[in-house]
């Protein structure tokens, strides 16, 4: 049973440093727009700060758009950063037209303002959308979230590695602790056996005397 628990907890300390990887690298894998990017992936949370700027996902969506932005043709849907407030959010729109040359390029979309976007700015096209991932992700990258749901599972698995090296460390000393005495006594044993001998030669030898 002990067998048991002990690869069970193996297991779950396996999870729980993965799962701690994965979130700290989508904490450290953030770019100079504060997104998420793994590659030419970026992880865009759908928030109720821009869930007006998509029509197709709701509140707590996760996009995974891959970058892209030179192959993209009047009628894309694409994906860019809109400054808002000091911040950058995400917004879709459909490139009405375009001009570009070999280092950028300048998108119009099809909207009201006939707004326009350049290259640097463009994140690129449509991957997936997956479904609650985002808000479960927001958490996950918040302050308290980080605190609360990776550094103390982290913690609680190197406390238990602690404990774990402190009793090896403990029965390895009492190992030691118990050879030595079986050494001392051995030695004992040893010396009462000559002793033993050593009296029994005697008692031989005065016979011998007392015969003759």
């Amino acid at each position: 049973m002990k067998n048991v628990l002990k690869n069970v907890w193996s297991f779950i300390e396996v999870i729980i440093v993965v799962y701690v990887i994965f979130v700290t690298s989508c904490i450290l894998m953030r770019n100079d727009y504060g997104y998420t990017q793994f590659g030419k992936y970026t992880f865009v949370t759908i928030s109720d700060s821009n869930s007006r700027f998509f029509k197709d996902y709701e509140e707590g969506d996760l996009l995974i758009v891959r970058g892209q932005k030179f192959n993209i043709n009047e009628g894309d849907v694409i994906y860019y950063y809109l400054s808002l407030d000091d911040k950058y959010l995400v917004r879709q729109g459909v490139v009405a037209s375009k001009v570009e040359d070999e280092y950028s390029a300048l998108y119009t979309l099809n909207d009201n303002d006939k707004s326009s976007v350049s290259s640097s700015r463009v994140i690129g096209k449509y991957v997936s959308v997956k479904k609650g991932a985002g808000r479960a992700l927001e958490v996950l990258e918040s302050r308290f979230g980080f605190l609360f749901l990776v550094l103390l599972p982290i913690m609680i698995v190197f406390i238990y590695q602690v404990y774990q090296l402190v009793v090896v460390a403990r029965y390895e000393v009492v190992d030691d602790e118990d050879d030595d005495k079986k050494k001392i006594k051995k030695k004992e044993e040893k010396k009462e056996v000559k002793k033993e001998t050593k009296e029994v030669k005697k008692v031989e030898k005065d016979d011998d005397v007392e015969f003759l």
